[in-house]
């Protein structure tokens, strides 16, 4: 009896020890890739050249970071501004679909010490990051941290452990600008694309390893005000930077983050945000797949075509939400999308001499009925 009695004990004392690690501490920094898994300095150094992809679309490849603060709630900046929200939203199911990868948690050096970070600095981090909520994000990467009230997803962490104790608070990364000082590596990239008139040009980006900023030479870094500005160079703070540093460990994430739909104050499904999927009501359907794919073969990989998946994406999100919630305006957007499918389908299927005969062919078709009513017409 005893020795049951003292089995039991052991066996609560450990279940209680291992529950109270279950938790993501609140403060723990998440961090995820870009489209396509792309993340500065964990993958290529590598800058979109188009500057639709910049600043319409947002892809520049750099990955994202957020602040957690406890009951599967994160603070982060985005280009709607500093905003708080479930940390399911953190990777959204929309970027999931195209390749957003979790990369993982971080948290500072002796996090777990209460002599070093007790609770109560603990709740002072997590105050100073909600009294950031509603700022702006700085889209041109001008400023990153703060510094006009803007900021940039990692700046606005790095800000919020170096000031939340008045100033005196936690550096994770250390201040510099590389390659001037510090250790990094560097990359050459050629661009080509509208922007450099479609000519190659090849400029060299750096990635810094032990300091906040890393150079770039990007060719509409002056056009665009892209970066912030030290000594004639361009510099941002990338993601990945913060992340390797050496002042903080990483730590198991046990709460989800991804999955949600982006925002608290949306119920809908997230396909609801797409008409093409909203009438065909999944985004598994298989024509809506091939919709998506001649996104990707044709339209991201031109300039007009880019403009307009910025377009659809701004605009596209009241119309699909009215269509999904109503039958008849699913069947009549179907019956609009058909031609546009039949188009869609064969030029993924066809080479361009073919495909242009099969438009014609198709055109023909149509046109053939109109024809033979007005012959038939009397005189």
């Amino acid at each position: 009896m005893k020795r049951s009695t003292c089995l039991l004990s052991i066996l609560v004392i450990v279940l209680m020890i291992a529950g109270s690690g279950l938790a993501l501490e609140r403060g723990a920094i998440l961090y995820h890739t870009s489209e396509d898994g792309k993340m500065y300095g964990l993958t290529a150094l590598e800058l979109p050249c188009s500057l639709i992809d910049i600043l319409i679309l947002r892809e520049v490849g750099s990955g994202h970071v957020a602040l957690y603060i406890g009951n599967e709630r994160i603070i982060h900046a985005v280009r709607e501004g500093v905003e708080e929200t479930d940390s399911r939203n953190f990777i959204p199911r929309t970027d999931l679909r195209r390749g957003f990868r979790y990369v993982g948690a971080k948290i500072p050096l002796n996090y777990d010490d209460p002599a070093v970070w007790s609770d109560t600095r603990k709740s002072q981090l997590i105050l100073f990051a909600k009294q950031q909520v509603g700022k702006p994000y700085d889209t041109n990467f001008s400023h990153q941290k703060g510094e006009d009230g803007d900021f940039t997803c990692v700046g606005l962490v790095e800000y919020v452990y170096e000031n939340f104790e008045g100033g005196t608070g936690y550096d994770i990364t250390p201040f510099g600008y590389y390659p001037e000082t510090g250790t990094g590596r560097s990359q050459y990239q050629t661009y080509n694309c509208a922007d450099t008139l479609w000519q190659d040009d090849t400029r060299k980006n750096s990635f810094a390893e032990d300091i906040e900023f890393s150079q770039i030479r990007h060719p509409s870094a002056n056009t665009l005000d892209m970066g912030r500005k030290h000594n004639g160079e361009r510099y941002i703070f990338f993601p990945y930077t913060q992340y390797i540093q050496t002042t903080t460990t990483p730590v198991a994430t046990d709460v989800p983050v991804s999955g949600g739909g982006g925002s608290d104050d949306d119920d809908d499904d997230w396909w609801e945000c797409f008409i093409v999927t909203a009438a065909y009501g999944s985004p598994l359907h298989p024509h809506v797949t091939t919709f998506r794919d001649f996104r990707d073969r044709y339209l991201r990989t031109s300039t007009a075509g880019r403009m307009i998946i910025g377009a659809y994406y701004k605009y596209s999100p009241p119309l699909a939400r009215f269509i999904a919630k109503h039958q008849g305006a699913q069947t009549a957007t179907r019956i609009v999308l058909l031609p546009a499918l039949v188009v869609t389908y064969l030029s993924l299927k066809l080479e361009p001499a073919l495909l242009w005969t099969s438009i014609s062919l198709i055109l023909g078709l149509l046109l053939l009925p109109v024809y033979f009513h007005r012959r038939q017409r009397p005189e």
